[in-house]
């Protein structure tokens, strides 16, 4: 007769293979939509209705959404912690969340002009990142700490399937078709997860307690995590990691065109070169992400890799400005391709293992998730600076390498993981 112990045991092996399973499909939608928006279709937008100006105008843009993503990301965690349904406490607003996403990118992609590109850019970053909040609090909430690495793996490889779908249709779907096609996906891949890996009920859990007293007492609460000594290192090596990241990436298609230059490139269009370098990024990152979350798990080294994967992809923006050429960026799209897969393969991992307060990690897990927006809105004004002042992007490039080897130097430092 079988031992119960071993049917539970397989039986929850299995719930979490399924899970895995469509978390991939969901993330890489999410991601797809990020970066085809950000990399390809607004900065395309911005330049086409005021040439000129495109550089202030996409930071302009790209400071309003990251604020609105920087509120969304913990009132989303936050918000779901507090939920309590028979579908869950996170499901309900991923499904509410894809959808007002997939209807507001429609209305993004009908925008005539700066004013009306900024707000729609603005709404859709809120509710995609309200959405992101409770969708990355399901790593804590359903995956033992013993798979946490794996997971990560998982969900480190639909970033950059993600970013290579999303990138080339963005290129080549030309804009309205792109943005719908990315609502699209993004409701359906949601909906399939919340159906096929379906969320215990959340009636009868303890809803965490409000801190009664005065706004500041209850603001004080919210934040309470960074009493923790390693939860704020973990938030302050991922922000100075992603800062280096957006710095380059949010100004990768201007960088193609003025500082390699539209003639040194195949072809001379620059979206499709942008597309290339990010396809070749992403297929690096992708054979990578797939090995390294178990190799963490098994050598139980997760700070360790992170660590090495921040220094490389330091030394990988060194290369566009030693070689400021159409090889030299293929190099450094398969380097930092390598290195930030590493990074995101096992990072999630580590920021899974220093949320301190088991009723809030929806909460906490959104406010690390702050550490990528927030660099977002520094990024956009810090890179637009350092272009004006310095008449050159390869500043961008100098910048981006010292935050980089900052973020590895920082993650050392955090004593609960090795």
């Amino acid at each position: 007769m079988l031992d119960p112990e071993i049917s539970t045991e397989s039986a929850r092996a299995g719930e979490l293979r399924r899970l895995l399973i469509f978390l991939l499909p969901a993330t890489t939608a999410m991601y797809a939509a990020f970066n085809g928006v950000q990399q390809i279709l607004v900065p395309a937008q911005v330049e086409a209705f005021d040439p000129g100006a495109k550089v202030g105008n996409l930071a302009l843009i790209t400071t309003v959404g990251a604020l609105a993503s920087m509120v969304a990301l913990p009132l989303g965690g936050a918000v779901s912690d507090r939920t309590r349904t028979r579908f869950g406490r996170r499901s309900p607003w991923i499904v509410l969340m894809s959808v007002l996403t997939a209807v507001l990118l429609l209305g993004m992609g009908l925008s005539t002009g700066i004013a009306m590109l900024a707000v729609s850019c603005a709404a859709v970053w809120f509710t995609a990142n309200f959405y992101q909040g409770a969708f990355a609090a399901i790593l804590p909430d359903r995956v033992p700490v013993a798979r946490r690495g794996l997971a990560a793996s998982v969900i480190g490889l639909g970033t950059p399937l993600g970013i290579m779908f999303g990138v080339n249709l963005a290129s080549r779907a030309g804009q309205q078709w792109s943005y719908a096609i990315f609502g699209v996906i993004f409701v359906v891949t949601s909906a399939v997860l919340v159906l096929s890996a379906r969320e215990e009920s959340s009636i009868g859990i303890a809803v965490p307690q409000r801190i009664p007293g005065r706004t500041s007492d209850t603001v004080r609460a919210f934040f309470e995590a960074f009493r923790s000594t390693d939860f704020t290192l973990a938030f302050a090596s991922r922000a100075s990691l992603s800062l280096a990241y957006f710095t380059v990436s949010g100004y990768l298609f201007y960088s193609m065109q003025d500082y390699i230059g539209a003639e040194h490139i195949p072809g001379g269009d620059v979206a499709v070169a942008v597309s290339t370098l990010a396809t070749l990024s992403v297929l690096t990152w992708s054979v990578v992400a797939t090995c390294t979350g178990w190799l963490a798990d098994r050598l139980d080294r997760r700070k360790l890799f992170v660590g090495i994967s921040s220094a490389g992809l330091a030394l990988s923006m060194l290369v566009p400005i030693l070689s400021p050429t159409w090889t030299g960026m293929i190099v450094y799209s398969f380097l930092s391709g390598a290195f930030i897969g590493t990074y995101f393969a096992v990072d999630l991992a580590v920021m899974s293992l220093v949320l301190p307060d088991k009723a809030n990690e929806g909460r906490d897990f959104g406010i690390l998730a702050v550490a990528t927006g927030l660099p977002q809105v520094l990024s956009s004004v810090i890179a637009g600076a350092l272009i004006t002042v310095f008449h050159s992007y390869i500043a961008l490039f100098a910048f981006a390498a010292v935050c980089a080897f900052a973020a590895g130097f920082i993650i050392m430092r955090i004593r609960a993981i090795r």
